[in-house]
């Protein structure tokens, strides 16, 4: 009879382990899951005019946030030194930007206050 009783502890110790296990298990699975999709990115139809740089008003470190890889001058000084601008397609005929330079930020600028 003492036999059967460490069996029957065993068994229930077994089943409480395995128990546990599979709670742990399923919310480290959920866990993953919530940290593999990465947060919703605003989308330039997202964004509105107080989310964007205002080109004209601008100070270099905010248009440093525009600043492309291989762009030099730098972009903040080259847009700051062209100022005023009525418009973002101002930037390129005042020869400030590329118009490729002005497809890449075009959704980031802002010219209204």
């Amino acid at each position: 009879m003492v036999s059967q009783s460490k069996f029957s502890r065993l068994q229930l110790t077994a089943s409480c382990l395995f128990a546990c296990l599979s709670i742990v298990g399923v919310s480290m699975i959920s866990g993953c899951a919530d940290t593999a999709t990465p947060p919703p990115v605003p989308t330039s139809a997202a964004m509105t005019s107080s989310t964007k740089i205002n080109i004209n008003t601008a100070s270099i470190a905010e248009l440093d946030k525009l600043e492309l890889p291989g762009t030099k001058p730098s972009l903040s000084e080259r847009i700051q030194g062209a100022r005023p601008y009525s418009n973002s397609e101002d930037m390129v005929k005042k020869k400030a930007i590329s118009k490729e330079e002005l497809e890449l930020i075009k959704n980031l600028v802002t010219t209204e206050k």
